[in-house]
């Protein structure tokens, strides 16, 4: 596959930092308002209400966009998507949040406004299963942040040099 120019690598960084960052973002304010929900009871609904929109229009669109241009760098760069650890070890942590955030947490959202408007005792559990959840998704995602800046770990398959010596061949 072709390699991207130097210029529109940088146009990738730029959309990769900013879909990134901004799905950390989104994630930190869900965790912001779930905790609010939990200390103003009569702003609960709203609270999750709020969540819910950033859940399933926010939250996804970034995520997606932090995918989409993260295997673009993969893809048109050295980097390879395959070719080193740190950069699987994101890939599958970006498609282990994705499944995880509009299915869980959005599912424990939707479960939190209707039992927070019945006033109902079970909002409790699921509010710590939200709570939890929201710290769970924004400790993976600055544990992404600190992999993509560290870059620990080697190859996933280091390449082997093939020095011929002459010794080496059949006699």
């Amino acid at each position: 596959m072709k390699r991207v120019t130097r210029r529109g690598k940088q146009i990738l960084d730029v959309l990769h930092y900013t879909t990134s960052v901004g799905w950390l973002g989104v994630g930190f304010t869900q965790l912001a308002l779930n905790l609010f929900a939990l200390s103003v009871p009569e702003l609960r609904v709203p609270a999750h209400e709020i969540a819910h929109l950033l859940d399933r229009w926010v939250l996804i669109l970034l995520a997606l966009g932090s995918l989409v241009t993260g295997l673009l760098l993969g893809l048109k760069t050295r980097w390879g998507v395959l070719r080193y650890r740190w950069v699987l070890v994101k890939l599958l942590l970006t498609l282990a949040l994705l499944v995880f955030a509009p299915v869980w947490l959005g599912g424990w959202v939707v479960e939190a406004i209707r039992l927070a408007g019945l006033l109902d005792p079970a909002y409790s559990a699921v509010r710590d299963d939200l709570i939890m959840g929201s710290v769970a998704m924004v400790s993976t995602l600055a544990l992404m942040v600190v992999v993509s800046v560290v870059k620990p770990w080697g190859r996933v398959a280091p390449a082997r040099r093939r020095e011929a010596t002459a010794g080496d061949g059949p006699a």
